[in-house]
C-alpha cells in the first residue's frame, strides 16, 4: 500500500517535519487550510511558514524533543493574508529502527465548519423562538389593527370634504398597513416556507434585481459591475423567494455605499472548500455561487457574528429581519449564505444554491 497516497488524500491537513523541523510532507488538505502550496512549503523550516511562537511549531518541537504526542483542542493557524483559522492539533513522533525519533507529524483539523454549524444551530433556535412569539402576537395585534383600519376608512369617507383632515386619515391607513407588513415579516420566520422549485437562470434573476436597483445606485453614485460565468448551469430554486433575497442584499449593499463605489455581481460554480460541496440527500454536489461585493463601510467586527439574528441591525432604521429571512429562505433551498466584511473596505455576501439536475 502507498501510505503517502493515503496521507495525501486525507481530509485533515497533515504536515511532517524532520528532526531539524524542516517540512518533508505537506498534503493537499494542508494546502487548502493554510492557502500555501506544498511546493512552497516543503523543504523550508516550519517556523519560516508559521510564526515561531505558533502552536503548530511549539507542538512539533515538543514532540521531537520528548518523543511523545501532543494535542491542542483549539488553536489558530494564520493564512498569508493574516486571516486566522481555528484548528485542532495532534502531533505524533515517527521512530526509526533504532527507536530514536527521526521525524514528527502534525494533523490539523479545520474547525471553521464546525463553528459555523454550531452557529447555525443557535441561530435556528433563535429563529424558532422568534417565530413562536410572532404567531402569538400576530393574532392579538391583527384584529385591533383591522378594526382601526376600517374605522379610519369610514372616517375618511365622512371627512371627504375636509381635505386637510383627510390627509391625516391617509397617514393612519399607511401606518396600519406598515405594521401589517412587519407582522407578515415576523410570520415569515414562523411559518414553513413553501417553495416552488424549478430550474432557473440565475443571470436573469440578477438582471431583474439590478434593473430595479439601477435608480437607487445612480442616486448614490454606485456603479453596478457584472462578472457572470457564461457557462453557469441552471439553479434549482423558487423565483419569487430568491428575488426577495437578492433584492434585500442589493438594497443593503447600496445603503452601505453612501459615498459611492462599485457593487459587483459575480456568478460561478462553487470553489469554496466549506460550501463548495454539500450533501443534498443524493451525495455531495457542487453548488452555484451568487456573490454581492460592495465597497461600503463594512460591518463592525463585533456585529458580524449576529448579522443573521432576528431584530439585530446596524442601520439607524429597520427591524433587523431582512438577513434573518434571507438566511431562512436559502436554508430551505438546501443552500447557504456566507458574509465576509472588512471595516472601511466593504462587504461580500455569497449565496450558495443547488444546481438543477
Amino acid at each position: 500500500m502507498n501510505y503517502e497516497a493515503v496521507l495525501a488524500g486525507l481530509p485533515d491537513a497533515v504536515i511532517a517535519v524532520d528532526t531539524s523541523l524542516r517540512i518533508v510532507f505537506w498534503n493537499a488538505a494542508a494546502e487548502v487550510l493554510t492557502e500555501r502550496s506544498a511546493r512552497r512549503a516543503e523543504g523550508r523550516l516550519v517556523k519560516e511558514v508559521f510564526p515561531a511562537e505558533s502552536s503548530v511549531v511549539r507542538r512539533l518541537g515538543e514532540t521531537l524533543a520528548t518523543g511523545e504526542s501532543r494535542s491542542e483542542p483549539e488553536a489558530l493557524v494564520e493564512r498569508p493574508d493574516g486571516r486566522p483559522v481555528p484548528v485542532s492539533i495532534v502531533t505524533a513522533p515517527l521512530f526509526g529502527r533504532d527507536g530514536s525519533v527521526e521525524a514528527a507529524v502534525a494533523v490539523l483539523r479545520d474547525l471553521s465548519r464546525i463553528r459555523q454549524l454550531e452557529a447555525e444551530v443557535r441561530r435556528g433556535e433563535t429563529l424558532a423562538a422568534a417565530g413562536r412569539m410572532a404567531v402569538g402576537l400576530a393574532h392579538e395585534i391583527r384584529n385591533p389593527l383591522g378594526a382601526i383600519r376600517g374605522a379610519v376608512q369610514l372616517l375618511k369617507r365622512e371627512l371627504h370634504a375636509e381635505r386637510r383632515l383627510a390627509e391625516y386619515t391617509d397617514v393612519l391607513v399607511t401606518e396600519v398597513d406598515r405594521v401589517n407588513r412587519i407582522i407578515e415579516m415576523l410570520l415569515d420566520l414562523a411559518r414553513p416556507v413553501q417553495l416552488r422549485l424549478v430550474p432557473l437562470n440565475l443571470h436573469q434573476l440578477l438582471e431583474a434585481v439590478a434593473l430595479l436597483g439601477e435608480e437607487g445606485a445612480r442616486e448614490r453614485n454606485v456603479a453596478l459591475v457584472r462578472r457572470y460565468d457564461p457557462s453557469l448551469p441552471p439553479i434549482l430554486g423558487d423565483e419569487d423567494r430568491l428575488l426577495q433575497v437578492f433584492h434585500n442584499l442589493v438594497r443593503n449593499a447600496l445603503d452601505a455605499m453612501k459615498d459611492g463605489g462599485r457593487l459587483t455581481l459575480t456568478t460561478r460554480v462553487s470553489l469554496n472548500p466549506l460550501f463548495g460541496k454539500m450533501d443534498l440527500g443524493a451525495g455531495q454536489q457542487h453548488m452555484v455561487e451568487a456573490i454581492f461585493a460592495d465597497e461600503g463601510a463594512g460591518i463592525p467586527a463585533a456585529a458580524r457574528a449576529r448579522i443573521f439574528d432576528p431584530f439585530f441591525t446596524t442601520k439607524d432604521k429597520g427591524l433587523g429581519l431582512g438577513l434573518a429571512i434571507c438566511h431562512r429562505i436559502l436554508e430551505e433551498h438546501r443552500g447557504a449564505i456566507q458574509v465576509e466584511s472588512t471595516e472601511g473596505r466593504g462587504t461580500t455576501v455569497t449565496c450558495f444554491l443547488p444546481i438543477a439536475k
